[in-house]
C-alpha cells in the first residue's frame, strides 16, 4: 500500500523557511507535515499534522509539487502555506525542535529528497512533479515543471 505525506513550507517575514526536528529517531528534519491517514484528504491531513507539531493554524496558498519515490511506494504533496494564527513551537514527543532556515543555512544532514523539496519552495515553485526511481539517485528520473 502506497503511503502518501504532505507537508507544508511556510516562511517568515526575512524569508526563511520553517523545519522541524523529530523528537524520534533517527531525529531528521523536515517541514511540518506527515502521514495522510486512510480516508482523510492531503489538505486535512496537512493542517491536523501542522497543528500536533508546531501548535499553528495555516492557510495553504499552492502546491508546490508532487516527488514519487516508487521503490518505497511513497508519495509526498508539499503546499505553500501562511501561519494564520500561532507562534511556532515544537510539540513534544513528536517534534523536538523548531528553526527558521535561510537557503544558505539549510541543515547539512537533511535528506536529499527534502533538501530539494526545500529548494523548490525557495525557488517559487508551482506544480512540479519529480520522480526519483531509487535511493542512490540524487537526481529524478522525471522532472517537470508547470508554470
Amino acid at each position: 500500500m502506497s503511503t502518501v505525506g504532505a507537508f507544508a513550507s511556510l516562511f517568515d517575514s526575512s524569508g526563511r523557511i520553517l523545519l522541524v526536528r523529530h523528537g524520534y529517531e533517527p531525529r531528521q528534519w523536515s517541514t511540518p507535515g506527515g502521514h495522510v491517514e486512510p480516508g482523510e484528504s492531503p489538505v486535512t491531513a496537512l493542517l491536523r499534522e501542522v497543528t500536533e507539531e508546531i501548535a499553528c493554524e495555516i492557510r495553504i496558498s499552492h502546491l508546490i509539487g508532487v516527488y514519487a519515490k516508487p521503490y518505497r511506494d511513497d508519495f509526498v504533496l508539499s503546499f505553500h502555506g501562511t501561519i494564520v494564527s500561532g507562534i511556532p513551537h515544537a510539540c513534544p514527543p513528536e517534534i523536538s525542535d523548531v528553526v527558521f532556515s535561510s537557503r544558505d543555512s539549510l541543515p547539512p544532514e537533511l535528506a536529499f529528497t527534502r533538501r530539494i523539496r526545500i529548494e523548490d519552495a525557495f525557488g517559487g515553485c508551482r506544480g512540479i512533479v519529480r520522480v526519483f526511481d531509487s535511493a542512490d539517485s540524487l537526481a529524478p528520473s522525471f522532472d517537470t515543471h508547470v508554470t
